[in-house]
């Protein structure tokens, strides 16, 4: 597989897992042909559709605080007003419009009006990807024409079936996950426990139906939010890419020849 298509989810900051996938790609010379994300999938995603390479990604992400980034706006519609992501999207994007793209790119988010899921795929690129991180409550939704939007997360967590639908003859998805699931404490918890129940259901059968490859990166405790661990991430999404990418296509075995985590499959 030289060619693929690529479904990015969400995951909060733990999505920067994705910069190290996408690194892996390329070193492998694989050509990534399409691509669509979901909230944190749809920044690298995006970023990488209007040409930022992931090693200019990390250097960018190292650079930026995202303290300085949150503007208090105390309204009803969202904790943090999302003003200065979107003008640091812009200037990421270089304002580029979908049209301006040499990859196709999709964005996923849903319609607080309709109910709908969306998938955006015209207009300004940032724009775009301000919606599917407008975390409901936290971030003020966008308006775009008669649709209010905001994260896709709850109705299409990994689009490899957009991706499929973009055209593409092959789909890798790349979906990070904790797997250290802990007893909610709070009313914040139980809510965050719930919403997330109703994802992963979804997600699983996209993923079962429409992902010819699937990269499962497995963060454990490293917290949604967590800051410190941006580098380990990065780190941890290529490892993860990397292993898939050798179980998958390493040559076959010519019957003398054993592999070491055939050898450790076999021991264990």
């Amino acid at each position: 597989m030289k060619r693929t298509g690529v479904s990015l989810g969400g995951g909060s900051l733990r999505g920067v897992a994705h910069i190290g996938v996408l690194k892996e790609l390329l070193s492998n010379d694989i050509d990534i042909t399409h691509i669509a994300g979901t909230s944190a999938g749809s920044v690298v995603g995006g970023l990488f559709a209007c040409g930022m390479r992931p090693e200019k990604m990390t250097s960018v992400l190292h650079d930026l605080s995202i303290r300085r980034h949150i503007d208090i706006g105390f309204n009803r519609k969202g904790w943090i007003k999302g003003d200065r992501i979107y003008n640091t999207l812009r200037k990421l994007t270089d304002g580029k419009h979908f049209s301006d793209l040499e990859i196709p790119f999709s964005v996923i988010c849903v319609d607080l009006i309709s109910g709908e899921m969306v998938v955006i795929d015209s207009g300004e690129v940032a724009l775009a990807i301000r919606a599917s991180i407008a975390i409901p409550g936290v971030f003020s939704p966008v308006e775009i024409g008669n649709k209010l939007l905001v994260d896709g997360y709850i109705l299409n967590n990994n689009p490899a079936d957009i991706v499929r639908e973009m055209g593409a003859e092959n789909v890798t998805s790349v979906r990070v996950k904790g797997s250290n699931s802990h007893h909610p404490t709070n009313i914040f918890s139980y809510l965050n426990r719930y919403i997330d129940i109703a994802s992963q259901k979804n997600t699983d059968r996209c993923l079962k139906e429409h992902a010819d490859l699937l990269i499962d990166i497995d963060l454990q405790d490293i917290g949604r939010f967590e800051t410190k661990s941006l580098s380990k991430v990065i780190a941890l999404g290529q490892l993860e890419a990397k292993r898939v990418l050798l179980y998958n296509y390493k040559p076959k075995s010519n019957g003398k020849v054993i592999y070491m985590d055939q050898w450790m499959q076999k021991i264990q």
